[in-house]
C-alpha cells in the first residue's frame, strides 16, 4: 500500500512537471500555439524568425529551473540528514552566503581569476566560498553537540558573509554593482548555449553521485554511532557530503544567484508526503519535488512579465510549506 502511494505521488509530480513545463513554453509577453512550439523543438521553422529564439530561450530557462530545483533540494536532504536537523538546507547554514561572497569577491572585488578565466573564475570562487564555509561547520560542529546552536551559527557565517559582501561594494564600479545586485535576485534565464551545456553536465553528474551516498544516509537517520557500527566510513561520507552538496548549490547559486527556500521546505514536505523510509525513494522524489516548486516559481515570475524576483516567489510559495509542515511534523511527532 505504501509503495503504490509512492508511485502515485510521484506520478502526479512527474505529470506537473510535464504540464508546467509545457505551459513555460507556451504563454508568456508572447503567447504560442501548441503547433508551433511542437514544430520549433522538431527543428522546423517559424513564420516569425523571433519564435525560434523566444522557444529556445523559454527551453533553456525551463531546463535551468528544472535542474536547479532539483539539486538545491536533494542538497538540502542531505544537510538535513547529515546535520540531524530538519531546518538545515544551503541557504540556512551559510553554503549560499559563501558562494555569495565568491561571486562577489570576482564581480565586485575585480579579482584577477576573474578576468583571466571568464565564467569559469566564478564557478571556481563560488564553489571555493561554499566549501569553506562547509568546512568551518563541521570544524565547529566538533564543539557544538546542538543542532539549534549549529543552525545559528550557519546563520552567523551568513550575516558576517553579508557584512563582507557589503564592504566590496565600497570598490565596485556602477556596473559591477548593478551586476551584482540584479544576479542577488535570483533568475534561471540567461544562461546560453554552452553555458547551459556545462550546468546540465555539472548537475546531472553530482546528482547522481550523491545516489552514492543512499546506504549511508539511511543509517545516519539513526545517528552516526550507529552508521559506524554498521561499517559506514563516517570520516570519508562526511567529505563526501561536503564536496557534492557544497558544489551542487555553488553552481546554482553561481548561475541562478542565491535561489531561497527550495532546499530546505522540499525536503520536509516530502518527508510527510512519503511513506517509504528509504533514501533510494526518498532522493528522487525530493530531486523532481524541488523541480515542480522551481518550475512553478519561473512559471509566476514569467506570468508577471519578470517583474518579480525569483526569491520573491520562493519565499512566498516556500515559507508557508515550511510552516505547515512543522506544524505537522510536530503533531504527528515526527523525530529526524
Amino acid at each position: 500500500m505504501n509503495l503504490r502511494s509512492d508511485i502515485a505521488l510521484i506520478g502526479v509530480i512527474i505529470l506537473g512537471i510535464f504540464i508546467l513545463f509545457w505551459m513555460n513554453l507556451l504563454l508568456g509577453d508572447v503567447p504560442m500555439k501548441s503547433a508551433d512550439v511542437f514544430n520549433l523543438l522538431a527543428g522546423g521553422t517559424a513564420d516569425n524568425p523571433a519564435w525560434s529564439y523566444i522557444v529556445e530561450s523559454r527551453l533553456n530557462r525551463s531546463i535551468v529551473a528544472i535542474l536547479a530545483g532539483g539539486a538545491l533540494a536533494i542538497s538540502g536532504l542531505i544537510l538535513q540528514v547529515f546535520f540531524r536537523n530538519p531546518l538545515a538546507g544551503p541557504g540556512v547554514l551559510g553554503i549560499t552566503s559563501g558562494a555569495s561572497l565568491g561571486v562577489a569577491v570576482v564581480v565586485l572585488g575585480g579579482v584577477t581569476m576573474g578576468s583571466l578565466l571568464g565564467n569559469l573564475g566564478i564557478i571556481l570562487a563560488g564553489i571555493i566560498g561554499a566549501v569553506a564555509v562547509l568546512f568551518l561547520l563541521l570544524f565547529i560542529a566538533r564543539f557544538i553537540r546542538n543542532s539549534v546552536t549549529l543552525l545559528v551559527a550557519g546563520l552567523m557565517f551568513g550575516y558576517f558573509t553579508a557584512a563582507l559582501i557589503n564592504i566590496l561594494f565600497l570598490w565596485a564600479n556602477e556596473t559591477a554593482t548593478r551586476k551584482y545586485v540584479v544576479w542577488g535576485l535570483g533568475s534561471f534565464e540567461g544562461l546560453n548555449q554552452s553555458e547551459l551545456l556545462i550546468f546540465t553536465t555539472l548537475i546531472i553528474v553530482l546528482s547522481l553521485l550523491c545516489f552514492m551516498l543512499v546506504k549511508p544516509l539511511n543509517a545516519l537517520v539513526a545517528g552516526t554511532d550507529y552508521a559506524a557500527s554498521i561499517g559506514i566510513n563516517v570520516k570519508s561520507t562526511r567529505l563526501l557530503i561536503i564536496l557534492f552538496t557544497g558544489v551542487l548549490a555553488a553552481i546554482v547559486t553561481v548561475y541562478c544567484g542565491p535561489v531561497g527556500f527550495i532546499g530546505i521546505a522540499v525536503p520536509q514536505l516530502v518527508r510527510v508526503l512519503v511513506k517509504s523510509k528509504n533514501h533510494a525513494v526518498i532522493l528522487p522524489v525530493v530531486f523532481i519535488a524541488g523541480s515542480l516548486l522551481a518550475l512553478g516559481a519561473d512559471f509566476i515570475v514569467r506570468m508577471s512579465s519578470n517583474s518579480l524576483p525569483l526569491n520573491t516567489v520562493t519565499a512566498i510559495v516556500g515559507a508557508p510549506i515550511i510552516i505547515w509542515v512543522i506544524v505537522k511534523m510536530n503533531q504527528r511527532n515526527v523525530s529526524f
